[in-house]
């Protein structure tokens, strides 16, 4: 299938706030469909912008299979060996991408790591559409976002509730712009992200995409 407008990554930048959020949500929508509603479940193992595709209507298609997985289950050492389930990956990952929403740019794990533990988030938001936010909306967006790139696994969301919760903002947003008529919103300047700052259960990885710090291993159990 032809894509007419390529990859996602190629136009960040040049999307309103509400574009973004359209296009993410459908994002998060296929992911979930992939984790609990498609016939033979699968995990893609490879979540970036530049994997998702978009058509005439700039709606968002998954590409890149090449890592997926199909119902695995990983175990990390050392001992006591806990399992977690690969759709815990996707999720961090996603919440990886969601950071580009704000930040406006492809986002590694060095810069996740040193914007989450120095600024708050709201610092480096994208200008092209900074003063377009609702500090309500801006507030659920970020909550969500950071929950997806949590050191415990098991604390992160399903996509399931991540797409929920992405359709939340942009419910928020609309609705807040009916009211607002200068369409002009100031930021809660020091109240956003305020509480996770230096927080041990903000990802702290040195690897793209891991899940926890150790290494892991595939459990064929």
């Amino acid at each position: 299938q032809y894509m007419s407008n390529g990859s996602l990554d190629q136009h960040i930048q040049a999307l309103s706030w509400k574009k973004r959020l359209e296009i993410y949500i459908g994002a998060a929508r296929g992911l979930h469909y992939l984790h609990a509603g498609a016939k033979v479940t699968i995990f893609h193992c490879n979540i970036k912008s530049k994997n998702f595709v978009l058509d005439h209507n700039m709606h968002p298609k998954l590409t890149d299979f090449g890592l997926s997985i199909q119902g695995a289950r990983f175990t990390s050492k050392p001992k006591p060996i806990k399992v977690y389930t690969v759709d815990k990956y996707d999720v961090f990952s996603f919440g990886v991408v969601l950071l580009e929403v704000v930040w406006g740019r492809i986002v590694y794990d060095m810069a996740i790591r040193g914007n989450l533990w120095e600024n708050p988030l709201e610092m480096d938001i994208d200008p092209n559409i900074k003063g377009k936010i609702a500090p309500e909306c801006l507030q659920v967006f970020i909550d969500i976002t950071l929950r997806c790139v949590k050191h415990d696994a098991d604390e992160r969301p399903t996509m399931g509730e991540v797409e929920v919760e992405l359709e939340h903002v942009l419910s928020l947003q609309e609705q807040t712009d009916i009211t607002n008529t200068d369409a002009h919103y100031n930021l809660l300047s020091k109240t956003i992200i305020k509480r996770y700052k230096q927080r041990e259960d903000i990802i702290q990885t040195d690897t793209y995409g891991s899940l926890v710090s150790e290494p892991f291993i595939k459990d064929d159990s």
